[in-house]
């Protein structure tokens, strides 16, 4: 066993054996006598920071009684190999409960978002987010995307930096009243830009991503597609997102610009729905 900086797989995999740990409600001494492990390897491996056999973490979620589906999915991930390239399944539209994806987000130093037909989920509204889930579990999945959206609430909270284009300000989902109210959520945001839609942009933006980085791991590109989620950390992905980043930010209108562009479609949309006879929705945060 070596020590090592970690990556996005053995977080990951960290992440399942702390939880693990936690739901036998064993005691840590009691289980590092039963492993003859030091205090330090444990920690290290629920941190990524340490490799360890497949054997050793068997032996681990085993002396946990890990449930069934808990165990295959640690094993799954003890035995994939760390390619920089990690494919995640989910339901379409849903990564929200992605072990992967949360864990990130709630260690993350900065996330910046760039999306083109929604607003990004962590500025989604709880209506606006619940017209976009196609699912028969709805509130549980719009839930979990409200739930995600509180890391920014913390002390540590990363800072956000959000580019929405242009062409998601005129899909309509859920009705002018649901728009509304978004509209009104990014106005009142800080972070939040607008990409036109005269922008120049280079041909590597015409789909969204995301991009986290984090005050002691090598960055993270997360990209979402369909009923998959792509979560990549090689050297050459970062170089990519970070020159495209680079070009948003470059191209982007001005926060205080943006503002005026989201009242001004907050207004269109307040006409709207008064001339549709639109019931109120929820509050907006």
């Amino acid at each position: 066993m070596e020590t090592r900086t970690s990556n996005a797989l053995s977080r990951e995999l960290g992440d399942a054996l702390r939880r693990a740990r936690y739901r036998a409600q064993l005691k840590t001494n009691t289980l590092l006598a039963e492993l003859g492990w030091s205090a330090g390897k444990l920690s290290k491996l629920e941190t990524g920071t340490r490799n360890a056999s497949t054997d050793d973490i068997a032996r681990l979620v085993g002396h946990v009684r890990a449930e069934p589906e808990m165990y295959e999915h640690i094993m799954a991930l003890a035995h994939e190999e760390p390619s920089g390239h990690y494919v995640r399944p989910h339901d379409a539209t849903m990564p929200d409960s992605l072990r992967i994806l949360i864990l990130h987000e709630q260690m993350a130093k900065a996330i910046w978002c760039y999306e083109t037909l929604n607003i990004p989920g962590l500025l989604q509204t709880r209506d606006y987010a619940r017209g976009l889930m196609v699912t028969t579990n709805a509130e549980q999945a719009v839930a979990n995307r409200m739930a995600r959206q509180k890391i920014f609430d913390g002390r540590l909270a990363p800072r956000g930096h959000f580019f929405v284009h242009e062409a998601a300000l005129r899909r309509v989902v859920s009705g002018a009243q649901v728009m509304y109210e978004q509209m009104l959520q990014l106005l009142f945001r800080d972070g939040v830009r607008l990409i036109p839609f005269d922008a120049n942009l280079p041909g590597t933006l015409n789909t969204g991503f995301t991009f986290m980085t984090f005050r002691d791991h090598f960055p993270i590109t997360y990209v979402e597609g369909g009923s998959v989620s792509l979560f990549l950390d090689t050297f050459e992905t970062t170089r990519e997102s970070q020159r495209n980043c680079n070009d948003l930010a470059r191209v982007a209108l001005s926060e205080e610009e943006s503002r005026s562009v989201f009242a001004e479609w907050a207004d269109r949309y307040d006409r709207l729905r008064e001339a549709e006879g639109a019931p109120g929705g929820e509050a907006v945060a």
